[in-house]
Parts: C-alpha cells; sequence; structure tokens
C-alpha cells in the first residue's frame, strides 16, 4: 500500500479546516506495539506510538446573505507531539520524535447559487523536536470550488500547493462532503483528510460513533547521512467513540479500535524523490495491525 500518497493529501488538506464558529480540541492517542515489515515479509523490528494534539478554529469575520450562504474569514492553530518508541532496526528508519505545528488562514464565500470557493495559505514546522531549522518549515495552500448538489451532499476540485519536497509544487485536489442527519447521523467526509462514520444519540449527554475508517499522520524533515529528507507516516483507523456532554459547548470523548496500517516513508526533497514515491518496485515498510486507544476534549465557543 502506498500509505506516501495518502499522507501528502493530507498535508495539503489540512490547508482547509472548518470555517464559521470556534472550535478546539485537546486529544492524546496511543498506539500498541506492532512489526515493522515490508511485502516480501521481511521485518525490521517493532515499535509503538503516543501522540498529543491540539487545535483551535478562530472565526474572524462569519457573515450570512439573504441566501443563506456564508462568507467567513478564519485561522486554525494546530499542534501535535509524537513520541515513538522503536526496537531493533525500527529505531534507526524512525525519529524518536516528530513535533508538528502550523498556521492557516481560510476563506469561504459564495460565487452563484450551487458553487462555492474556498481558499487558505499557512505553513508550520515539521520536525523532531531536536532538528527544527529553515529547513523544518513546510508550507501549504489552495483554492478548491465547491459544488453543492443537495442539502446532504458537496462535491468539488481544485488545486493544493505544498514545498514538502523543497520546491513548491502544485497538486490537483479533489473535495466530497456527505452527511445525513436523523436518530442516526452518517457522514463521508473528504473536507480534510478522510472520514466515513456513523452516529447516533443515546440521550441528551451521551454520543456514540462508529468510525468505519480514518485517515490521519505525521511528517518530519530530518537529516539522514547528512542529506534533508522528508519522513512522513500515514495511519488507517476505525474505531467506536462514546462522547459525554460535559456542558453545552464541551465534551469529553473515549475512543478504542484498531490502527489496520502504519506506513512509513523516507524521501528526498526534490522533484525525483516525489516521482520515486509513485513507482512500482518500491517497497516501503508498514508497522501492521494495532490496538488505538483515544481520549480528550472538544469544546465550541
Amino acid at each position: 500500500m502506498k500509505m506516501f500518497q495518502g499522507f501528502l493529501w493530507m498535508l495539503v488538506f489540512a490547508a482547509f479546516p472548518a470555517c464559521g464558529y470556534g472550535q478546539g480540541y485537546i486529544s492524546y492517542d496511543y498506539l500498541s506495539a506492532s512489526r515493522l515489515k515490508d511485502e516480501t515479509d521481511n521485518k525490521y523490528g517493532s515499535g509503538d506510538i503516543q501522540i498529543v494534539s491540539g487545535g483551535y478554529n478562530i472565526p474572524l469575520s462569519v457573515k450570512h446573505n439573504d441566501k443563506g450562504q456564508l462568507t467567513a474569514w478564519s485561522a486554525s492553530i494546530y499542534g501535535a507531539y509524537g513520541t515513538l518508541s522503536n526496537r531493533g532496526q525500527a529505531k534507526e528508519l524512525n525519529p524518536d520524535n516528530i513535533l508538528n505545528g502550523g498556521l492557516n488562514l481560510s476563506h469561504i464565500r459564495p460565487i452563484s447559487k450551487r458553487w462555492s470557493a474556498l481558499a487558505s495559505i499557512g505553513g508550520g514546522i515539521y520536525a523532531p523536536a531536536n532538528e527544527i531549522s529553515a529547513k523544518s518549515i513546510l508550507a501549504n495552500g489552495g483554492v478548491i470550488f465547491v459544488y453543492r448538489l443537495n442539502k446532504s451532499m458537496n462535491i468539488g476540485v481544485g488545486a493544493g500547493i505544498t514545498n514538502s519536497y523543497g520546491v513548491p509544487m502544485v497538486l490537483p485536489m479533489v473535495y466530497f462532503n456527505w452527511q445525513q442527519s436523523g436518530k442516526y447521523e452518517f457522514k463521508i467526509d473528504m473536507s480534510n483528510g478522510l472520514k466515513i462514520s456513523a452516529s447516533t444519540w443515546l440521550g441528551e449527554r451521551i454520543k456514540v460513533e462508529l468510525t468505519a475508517l480514518e485517515m490521519d499522520g505525521m511528517a518530519a524533515v530530518m537529516k539522514v547521512e547528512e542529506k534533508s529528507k522528508i519522513y512522513s507516516t500515514a495511519m488507517l483507523k476505525s474505531y467506536l467513540s462514546p462522547s459525554f456532554q460535559l456542558t453545552k459547548n464541551t465534551n469529553f470523548y473515549l475512543g478504542i479500535g484498531g490502527n489496520w496500517v502504519r506506513g512509513i516513508s523516507i524521501s528526498d526533497r526534490g522533484l525525483k524523490g516525489f516521482f520515486n514515491n509513485f513507482k512500482d518496485d518500491k517497497d516501503d515498510p508498514e508497522f501492521g495491525v494495532a490496538l488505538r486507544i483515544t481520549t480528550g476534549l472538544r469544546y465550541r465557543f
């Protein structure tokens, strides 16, 4: 599985946080130890990972026209710190820790009855904590044109830009968001990565969510043999998550499930390194199935 491509997509999609109202979260994730191996079953040791993350979206300006369409400016801040505990050769292939943090400015506005434009620009630090430098700063941004098919579904196309490989690169982007409300809520969301989920309320304060598939990951610019490389890890997970409404705007949540794969990739920074990731004979190792436990707080203002 080419997990790298999925993670690069996520890095560009990170330019598109939610607009319109203040919201934030603090989260802790633990992935149990699993073996690192390639497609030919060569083993490279094992490892686990712990991630502490948080983010906050700040509305700067929010307006609705007479048709109820939204025009908004917002800023978002995000941070995550991952601790990787590896054994055997996996310790040589992975950093001991990863620091990711960034700031984005986003704008959404209608351009017709059914079309709207969503744009964002920002950047952040992606590096092992002891290797932060000017090369650790990665920029991202893009524009997506979104078409509202009906009350439940939006689709869109556009382009994103990133300097993950040292030079600015423009990538095509797609957008898809579908959600059905009622006693049971169903959602397929590709507005910021990928998430497929269903949820329902058990009473006034308890909500249970089943996520069939979700992707997340981390990245780091690091030195390998005195060369600047881009390290990325992308994860696919499924989990059951009950949340408890503590106040009108704050809820506490737990999550338990499986992390099906944790792929890693180390590539040269440059066009050659980027295109090497798409070669059929490239066989990056992957961590196998692991238990994943999550806990945290979400809040709105």
